[in-house]
């Protein structure tokens, strides 16, 4: 795969809708006869305040990128099973969601999308990380797309029937271990690193995650409510103890699940979003896949509808 590599200082601190589609954003921005440049797929190397070694990460600049002024941002936390060592690993960042949907599968999202790679910490043995091989990341083809994976494996055997609410989560508010909240500021440097040299909008950033990447998008969100427009946790709840900077901040959020997922369990989503409706909050969105299990992500980074909504949002 080829890619632009650049180098960049990583100082946190540093940068401070409507739901058109890409083409027409792209078209309002540039003259009729101006040609419109293609996406382009960049590497970023940084410091790593928390391994201290060099990593990089992903920002794919869309179709029509040079001929406007700004673009709404996108951050991208990716689930356990895609972490590594941000050099030879981080291909593995496009196998699912919004990065795979752009580069890997050739949409034209309005976007700029950041797709950093979370360090291996002690995961490295888990199994489905230990057996993963190169053969499964998916190339950007000239002339086809590549096959989604079936989003109804992973799931329960069971009849569709709701959960009852479980307030006894397994973790706290800093998400299942080895997880997002690591690199923190990491994070947010690469989001005003971004705004400053991609022609971000910082009132247009949005954050969204799958699975370990949905815990880590909730915990950012909490920790950074202000920083973001939109927050977008798939197959990943929140803890109650989120919720109170969350509803200050009237933060919009959308939250999905699959009703029949045996590792992100339904019953565990619905302390924090009831706590942040107790709080007042008027932007709550909860939708449940009942017939999905853990893949439920595909289906909903497959279709258009999370990417309108969160263009419908600014701060």
């Amino acid at each position: 795969m080829t890619t632009r590599r650049e180098v960049f200082p990583l100082l946190a601190g540093a940068a401070g809708a409507s739901a058109a589609s890409d083409s027409q954003l792209a078209a309002a921005a540039a003259p009729a006869h101006t040609a419109l440049s293609e996406p382009e797929l960049k590497r970023i190397s940084y410091q790593s305040e928390r391994t201290g070694k060099q990593r990089d990460y992903f920002v794919y600049l869309p179709r029509g990128f040079a001929q406007s002024k700004q673009w709404p941002v996108m951050l991208f936390l990716h689930g356990n099973g895609e972490r590594g060592d941000a050099r030879k690993d981080l291909d593995y960042v496009l196998v699912h969601g919004p990065m795979f949907e752009a580069w890997c599968q050739r949409r034209n999202l309005p976007f700029v999308i950041i797709s950093p790679q979370l360090p291996m910490f002690g995961q490295g043995d888990v199994d489905y990380i230990r057996n993963r091989t190169r053969d499964q990341i998916p190339q950007r083809l000239a002339n086809w797309t590549n096959p989604r994976p079936d989003g109804r494996v992973l799931r329960l055997a069971e009849a569709m029937q709701g959960k009852l609410s479980d307030d006894k989560l397994p973790d706290g508010p800093e998400g299942p271990p080895d997880g997002w909240n690591e690199i923190e500021n990491e994070l947010l440097a690469m989001v005003d690193r971004t705004i400053a040299d991609f022609k971000g909008d910082a009132k247009r950033v949005y954050l969204t995650g799958l699975s370990y990447g949905g815990f880590g998008a909730w915990f950012l969100a909490a920790r950074h409510p202000e920083k973001f427009a939109a927050l977008a946790p798939i197959v990943g709840y929140g803890h109650p103890d989120h919720a109170g900077p969350i509803a200050r901040a009237k933060l919009p959020l959308w939250v999905f699940a699959g009703g029949r997922d045996p590792v992100v369990p339904l019953r565990f989503f619905y302390p924090a979003l009831n706590k942040l409706e107790e709080l007042g909050h008027p932007e709550v969105r909860f939708t449940v896949a009942e017939e999905l299990g853990h893949l439920a992500w595909v289906r909903i980074y497959e279709g258009q509808d999370l990417y309108s909504w969160m263009l419908a949002q600014s701060r």
